[in-house]
């Protein structure tokens, strides 16, 4: 003999039409429990860059490293040639060589509840694990720079003394000079009292080009053109200038050290200094053991609004409305790590679908279209372009990051193949809009880098194709029991296109597995 909490679910799961279906259920029986466990790999792959198929190191595969590849050496040549009055040479760094692959895994632990026969909430808990490996070789040949001899980390103690001498005899002669010109001392030549005046309306400013490039502890340039090359030939004719100036033309004695400049330009082992300083690149080496976290939580609500016959008759529809929120839990990519992975996008998005199902007999057509909006968010980032990789340490600024919205578009034509087993072709294409990024309220811009900077690129597109199983059985058994109901699925989705924009992965792989429980008496 049954007993009536069981006869209770024979009855509610038997009146369920939509536990019939062949696809993956979108909304849970009134008053049952959807407990959904699932997992998606993404494996070691190439990436679309701007319809162009390319390696995940490509962006720092070059021949030389030159002011397109890092900002570093872009913004010494838009200071140099701001000292200089002239443009500035050229500067490079040596050859480097990339190899990196990227792994992620994402497990999920949903749970849904009916609501009523056609309202189902949701709530889904991604589970990320990211892991990046990467190879780095440099060769030196043809490196223009040297090490900055004032940087407190790749510089030397003589060059550090060096410049800082020079800086204390530039500001002694500066206040020398106001002492001096306040007083009156020059009043009685009126050609000394013009250059008098004319001095101490361009020295500090010079003064302080000068120390933003070679000693300020945030934005001091930690490679720099060596004392033999011609912008550094000419860098030191300009100072002294201003040294004859004050010792000679205005009678101020003591302004005679020169600022530090490298000897030699930068080796191999320099160039992993460099990398990993603090004033430099402030990079980080892989790390051992993948990085785990949440991704960005959902919880939604799914409305059955059309209901028309079930899969495996003459003919069938039915019609279904989504919304969805997404959540700022998870995890951005750290800047201190070359390729990093994030374990979600650290924002709120608001997420709006609409499906359709419509079938005869064995074969059928699920098509979604899904408009996701993105909201803006605060983070703290680099600013540089989007394959500039290799961004100094001083370009950290806090900015307002408001990503493209996404369109997406699919459809799953699908074949009944047994009783609960269908096989199922996808075809999918999603375009997302361009980011618009501003510096937050307060923050100084980073020299020469606009905020906008960081959305070159950032529009982009995609068509997937893919194929999998999808398993859904109601549970009732041939015996005429009312057992769980279950669901399981495995697809396999590829990237086959890309027109713009960066975008992975190309393979990726997941698997779905659901039960129902009845939790209330009807």
């Amino acid at each position: 003999m049954r007993t009536p909490a069981l006869l209770s679910a024979l009855l509610l799961f038997a009146s369920a039409s939509d536990l019939s279906a062949q696809m993956p259920l979108l909304t849970a029986p009134r008053g049952t429990l959807r407990i959904e466990l699932g997992g998606t790999f993404y494996p070691s792959a190439p990436e679309w860059a701007d319809g162009a198929k390319r390696e995940l190191g490509a962006p720092l595969t070059l021949a030389a490293l030159t002011a397109a590849a890092t900002p570093l050496l872009g913004d010494l040549e838009s200071r140099l040639a701001e000292i200089l009055g002239r443009p500035a040479e050229a500067t490079k760094l040596g050859g480097l060589t990339t190899i990196a692959e990227h792994q992620r895994g994402v497990g999920t632990i949903g749970l849904g509840y009916g609501v009523s026969r056609r309202i189902t909430l949701f709530g889904t808990v991604p589970i990320v694990s990211v892991r990046t490996q990467r190879t780095l070789s440099y060769a030196p040949t043809g490196t223009t720079v040297g090490a900055n001899p004032a940087d407190p980390n790749i510089g030397n103690a003589l060059g550090h003394a060096t410049t800082s001498a020079f800086f204390s005899e530039f500001d002694a002669a500066i206040a020398t000079l106001t002492f001096r010109f306040n007083r009156g001392d020059y009043a009685s030549n009126p050609a000394t009292q013009a250059l008098a005046t004319q001095t101490l309306s361009e020295a500090p400013a010079f003064r302080n080009l000068l120390f933003t490039l070679l000693a300020d502890s945030v934005t001091a340039s930690a490679v720099l053109p060596t004392s033999a090359s011609n912008d550094g030939v000419a860098l030191l004719h300009e100072i002294a200038k201003v040294q004859t100036t004050f010792t000679t033309g205005l009678g101020i004695p003591g302004f005679s050290t020169d600022p530090a400049l490298p000897l030699v330009t930068l080796d191999g082992a320099g160039f992993n200094q460099l990398l990993a300083s603090p004033t430099g690149f402030g990079t980080l080496p892989p790390e051992d053991q993948p990085r785990v976290a949440l991704g960005d939580l959902e919880g939604g609500v799914t409305v059955s609004l059309v209901q028309h016959g079930r899969p495996g008759d003459d003919r069938w529809l039915n019609l279904w409305v989504q919304g969805l929120g997404r959540f700022r839990t998870g995890l951005l990519p750290r800047p201190e790590y070359l390729f990093d992975q994030g374990t979600g996008d650290r924002q709120i998005d608001a997420e709006f679908a609409g499906t359709i199902e419509l079938g005869r007999q064995r074969f059928g057509l699920r098509a979604e279209g899904r408009f996701t909006m993105q909201l803006a968010s605060d983070r703290f980032v680099r600013v540089a372009g989007r394959d500039q990789l290799l961004i100094p340490t001083y370009r950290r600024a806090g900015v307002s990051h408001n990503p493209g919205d996404i369109l997406r578009v699919t459809a799953q034509p699908f074949f009944r193949l047994a009783s609960h087993l269908a096989f199922a072709g996808l075809l999918s294409y999603w375009r997302s809009g361009s980011d618009l990024t501003t510096y937050v309220s307060g923050q100084t811009p980073v020299a020469g880098a606009p905020a906008s900077v960081l959305d070159e690129g950032t529009a982009a597109d995609a068509f997937v194709i893919g194929a999998g199983f999808s398993y859904v059985h109601d549970g009732l058994g041939r015996d005429g029991i009312m057992r769980m109901p279950v669901e399981a699925g495995f697809w396999v989705d590829r990237t086959v296109q890309s027109g713009r924009g960066v975008v992975t992965p190309i393979v990726s792989s997941r698997v779905i597995f659901r039960v129902y429980k009845a939790v209330t008496k009807q």
